[in-house]
């Protein structure tokens, strides 16, 4: 399960407390440091969510400034999503401000850049992979502490979606973590203002992602099917194997993984269902898509640390209650 954390802080600005927030705050967060923009106590909750290749980062609270030191090992390039206030960007001699629900971009990786909240509100960010990020938009460092054009609708659309994803943090697996990642750097380049070639480079990943998801849920319908295979799957979605297997590739996870995975799942949903506690385990194997009992044993136990059978009789004995993920 993923958990989002949140760092938060109300108080005076010094003392041990706050040093030790702002440690946490820099070291797990931005790499960088902090620093108050009024007097007197302030408050701030931070809430992070890393994803692959693209790390989550939102803040509200009294106006402070967000400032790089160069630690950031992924040297990324910050996207910032202004709310209901004004905000600044401040890379070397650039400077950009934003105004509500307005974005810009910053460098991660540039000492001293900063990035201020001028005024109480919230303000979100996604710290980008550089190397990502220049692929589909290789102007964006151009971009940096720069006016951008970008279409409102897109603008809305991102910072929904953002909050989306931290909302449903706790029920995202692996393969819908990526997923995710893949369309906020997507609107990113859109938000950028990409030009035509990345444009429809973005156009041919989103058609990618729907396809993938038609392929997934055609192999989920059939996992019951000992035989099920690449390219009957690739055949009856009328494209190649090789594409399909480019499909899950991107996601870090075979076709092969993806399917296997899903079976192992099913079996130990199957297992912890009262309703097929009279089934044998071999049983549990064939209606979960194995047909070898003896590697169904082995897979499980790789997967869930225990065997068929020890997960059946803990949820009998009521010692496991969690779900299956």
């Amino acid at each position: 399960m993923t958990v989002t954390p949140r760092l938060g802080y109300a108080g005076v600005p010094s003392g041990a407390d706050y040093e030790h927030w702002r440690e946490e705050f820099c070291r797990r967060v931005m790499a960088g440091d902090i620093q108050p923009l009024v007097e007197g106590p302030v408050r701030c909750d931070i809430t992070a969510l890393p994803l692959p290749g693209v790390k989550m980062s939102g803040a509200s609270g009294t106006p402070m400034s967000f400032v790089a030191t160069g630690a950031d090992p992924d040297k990324a390039l910050a996207f910032v999503m202004a709310s209901r206030a004004p905000m600044r960007i401040g890379v070397g001699d650039r400077l950009l401000d934003l105004a509500p629900m307005d974005v810009g971009l910053a460098d991660a990786a540039h000492v001293g850049a900063r990035v201020s909240q001028l005024v109480e509100g919230r303000f979100r960010s996604l710290f980008i992979d550089r190397k990502s990020l220049l692929e589909l938009c290789p102007r964006a460092e151009d971009m940096i502490a720069r006016p951008l054009n970008a279409n409102a609708g897109v603008k809305t659309l991102l910072q929904g979606y953002y909050d989306l994803i931290v909302e449903n943090a706790d029920s995202l697996d692996a393969l819908a973590r990526n997923t995710a990642a893949q369309h906020l750097t997507d609107l990113v380049v859109l938000s950028l203002g990409a030009g035509r070639d990345e444009t429809e480079l973005v156009k041919d990943r989103g058609l990618a992602a729907a396809r993938l998801e038609a392929i997934k849920a055609d192999v989920l319908a059939r996992l019951d099917n000992g035989d099920l295979s690449l390219a009957e799957v690739a055949q009856r979605n009328r494209t190649s194997p090789r594409y399909v297997q480019m499909l899950f590739e991107r996601t870090g996870m075979t076709f092969s993984e993806f399917v296997l995975e899903q079976r192992l799942i099913r079996a130990a949903r199957l297992l912890r269902d009262l309703l097929h506690r009279s089934r044998k385990v071999s049983d549990i194997a064939h209606l979960s898509g194995f047909n070898d009992v003896s590697y169904f044993h082995r897979a499980f136990r790789r997967r869930f640390g225990m065997t068929p059978s020890d997960m059946r009789n803990r949820v009998l004995r009521g010692d496991d209650t969690s779900a299956v993920s």
